[in-house]
């Protein structure tokens, strides 16, 4: 396998980080040419509502446009939650591949100490059955006697 696994692991892995970086790019100018149209958008649509509307209801548009930036600003930040979560589910994975590593080492381990004790069990059966067979054996002369 040597370097064509690497080379294709890589191969696999480069096209999608391209992807991730090409998304992020065109969503940054969306946002950014996004902003930069509200903006000339509220630009003239202030001037042109200066023109007409009256001062109260500018004031109270101003104060509602601003608690509505404030609230989006508070606002919790879901690409920063997200990429902890991916991290969390990422550990997580490693955690169990880690895991299932040391597990597969120790049921090699323990089939190696089940048949090393295999021998040591066939003869302790053969001295039971000597043990037995050597104690009845001497049991008869002794019934005899008494």
């Amino acid at each position: 396998m040597g370097q064509d696994g690497v080379e294709a692991e890589g191969s696999r892995t480069g096209p999608r980080q391209e992807h991730q970086g090409s998304v992020h790019s065109t969503t940054d100018r969306f946002l950014s040419t996004t902003r930069m149209l509200v903006q000339q958008v509220a630009q003239a649509g202030g001037a042109g509502a200066q023109a007409v509307v009256p001062e109260s209801v500018l004031s109270s548009a101003t104060r509602m446009l601003a608690s509505m930036r404030d609230a989006v600003e508070s606002a919790p930040q879901i690409g920063a939650e997200l990429e902890i979560v991916l991290k969390e589910v990422h550990a997580k994975r490693l955690t169990i591949q880690a895991i299932t590593a040391e597990l597969a080492v120790l049921d090699d381990q323990l089939e190696i100490l089940e048949r090393s004790l295999a021998p040591l069990q066939a003869w302790s059966t053969q001295l039971s059955k000597v043990q037995h067979t050597l104690l009845h054996s001497l049991d008869l002369p002794a019934r005899e006697k008494g």
